[in-house]
């Protein structure tokens, strides 16, 4: 029988918090399929670093700032792992927004290397909750078995794992909170209502084109910002629709930072907690609220606070 005492789903950045908060390195389980998975407000990489490939790394420095007044969360950045660089000005309108960069200064993305050997190339299709023990069924239909299941999977495929395991059934009620996101000129702004981002022509070509960029130049303003409404929309929609619904949006048009994920109306670090404590989560969607601009910082406090 295959048995560990802890096993870590994923390998993003939630994982990689996780990973690096671990007194004992545990084994980690990910996906490597290389493909895009998607619906409605959900866009997830399903590939080992998930979303760090292809993100920005913007972080919010004010809420940074707050955070690191935790001992916990202070550690992680002072492992020299994760840094936190300026990319706008200090006079620019938009200098809370940092960026998190990696030991060779760009933008910080994951890779096999960095989870130290502890890393399987195994996909989980099925949990299946036992009276003493978990078990984890993978796509070659091997059983894993562990004392505990720490899911660090995107919200898409948290909920398609559940589902699939009959922990979600087809009409459960799935809510979430989210806001819009586009693109204006640089006039008349009012950054009370949105949260602004610069977008140099460089940044937004790359982006187009090699659906990421490695580094940012330090900036003051642009002519073109991406913008975060602070307004919070809520969603709405059944399991089954949601998985498969064929219609999705512009990956540069959405946030991308999906919170305060709902079963039933049930939180879903609750929710599961219900199905079994031995099983945990950690995603945007168990950060409580949605936040405009870059939700990475909410997202490793949770986790500190959590673990």
């Amino acid at each position: 029988m295959n048995f560990d005492k802890n096993l870590l789903i994923g390998s993003g950045i939630s994982s990689f918090i996780y990973f690096l908060n671990s007194q004992k390195k545990i084994q980690i389980l990910t996906s490597n399929k290389d493909k895009i998975v998607k619906s409605n407000n959900f866009y997830e990489y399903d590939i080992i670093g998930g979303n760090t490939n292809i993100w920005g790394g913007y972080i919010n420095y004010k809420r940074h700032k707050k955070f690191l007044k935790n001992r916990k969360y202070k550690k992680i950045f002072q492992s020299n792992i994760l840094k936190v660089n300026k990319i706008f000005s200090q006079n620019s309108r938009f200098s809370n927004t940092y960026c998190i960069i990696g030991k060779d200064n760009k933008i910080f993305r994951l890779d096999k290397k960095m989870f130290k050997k502890k890393l399987n190339e195994k996909k989980i299709k099925k949990i299946i909750i036992k009276k003493k023990i978990i078990e984890l069924i993978s796509s070659e239909n091997k059983s894993l078995f562990t004392d505990k299941a720490t899911l660090c999977i995107g919200n898409l495929s948290l909920l398609k794992l559940m589902h699939d395991s009959d922990l979600i059934k087809p009409n459960d009620t799935i809510s979430f909170e989210d806001g819009s996101c586009n693109y204006v000129l640089n006039l008349f702004i009012d950054q009370k209502k949105n949260y602004y981002i610069p977008m140099p022509l460089r940044f937004i070509i790359e982006k187009l084109l090699l659906n990421k960029s490695d580094a940012y130049q330090t900036l003051k303003d642009t002519f073109i910002l991406q913008k975060f409404s602070r307004s919070i929309t809520k969603h709405q929609i059944s399991c089954i629709d949601l998985l498969n619904m064929k219609k999705t949006k512009i990956r540069y048009f959405i946030s991308n930072h999906i919170a305060n994920l709902r079963i039933n109306n049930i939180p879903i670090r609750k929710f599961i907690h219900q199905k079994s404590k031995r099983i945990d989560v950690y995603c945007t969607g168990t950060v409580k609220k949605y936040l405009p601009g870059p939700i990475v910082q909410d997202l490793i406090f949770d986790i500190i606070n959590n673990k």
